[in-house]
């Protein structure tokens, strides 16, 4: 199948079904390719995992568009399995809207999310978050959606007003976008418990995607949890890189500590195994005997 049927087949599912899917967070390519050699329904690609492993920076919006693209479309290149990322707030007003929909359809991937925060926005998690109004927001979503080629390409809406505005203007918000077109809503990290989350997925007019975080054990929830609230896609965004980050970490103290790499020897892949996850039979195969 060729991307475009892939993206049909997949938006399909997503919208049919009422199994619930669960993207994994990658942020480089080999992630994306273990996401996909553990098998998961497919892979993400957040803002902030983006900005920390392309930039080491944190995700304020320093990224820019040609960045964001470029990094989706070099991990999408990894893989073969749906592909979604947080395209922040299209990187601009609506004119800019209108070029990055052309480009994220470009790079390969099955769908984006937009949001509706200022510009430059800053991580829906962290506090002093700012939205625009709905009037400038369906401008840019209207452009999104006009000039999108593909229309099995899945357009997001996401709306951060929850924690400004609280649930109740969220829900009006993310209606309007439904209204307007968006295949699915997106209603950022701040939902606080599984009524709230069984409130939007009922009250909203399509799908909503559902952002899992490790910001506390009290809104860690179980997929079968957020299955039963009616979640239709569950993002799993940055559990990946916060261990990858931890167990690098720790990896570095012991070998300073220690001097002496047998010490985590048995604790690390083979050369031979991290060919194979990295494919240099499909490659080369003489160099994989």
């Amino acid at each position: 199948m060729n991307i475009y049927e892939k993206r049909a087949a997949f938006k399909k599912k997503v919208m049919e079904s009422e199994d619930m899917l669960t993207l994994v967070g990658a942020f480089d390519g080999i992630t994306a390719r273990l996401v996909q050699h553990v098998g998961f329904d497919g892979a993400y690609m957040g803002g902030q995992a983006a900005a920390s492993s392309m930039l080491g920076v944190p995700d304020i919006g320093l990224v820019t568009a040609t960045e964001q693209v470029k990094h989706a479309h070099d991990l999408a290149s990894c893989i073969d399995m749906p592909f979604l990322m947080d395209a922040d707030t299209g990187y601009g007003n609506e004119v800019n809207a209108r070029r990055t929909i052309h480009d994220l359809e470009d790079a390969g991937i099955y769908g984006a999310h937009f949001e509706d925060q200022v510009t430059p926005k800053r991580c829906g998690g962290m506090s002093g978050v700012q939205v625009i109004s709905m009037e400038e927001y369906l401008k840019k979503l209207e452009m999104i959606l006009k000039y999108r080629r593909d229309p099995n390409f899945m357009v997001i809406g996401r709306t951060d007003a929850a924690s400004v505005y609280g649930l109740d203007e969220a829900i009006r918000r993310g209606n309007m976008m439904a209204d307007a077109g968006a295949d699915m809503v997106f209603y950022g990290h701040v939902l606080k418990n599984l009524d709230e989350i069984k409130r939007v997925c009922d009250e909203t007019k399509v799908p909503v995607m559902y952002c899992l975080m490790e910001f506390s054990r009290d809104v860690c929830f179980t997929l079968d949890e957020l299955k039963a609230a009616g979640v239709r896609i569950c993002i799993w965004p940055n559990g990946l890189w916060m261990r990858w980050w931890k167990a690098a970490h720790d990896l570095m103290v012991q070998f300073k500590e220690t001097g002496d790499p047998k010490t985590f020897f048995d604790d690390l892949y083979t050369p031979a195994e991290c060919n194979e996850l990295l494919g240099i039979k499909e490659w080369n195969p003489s160099a994989a005997e």
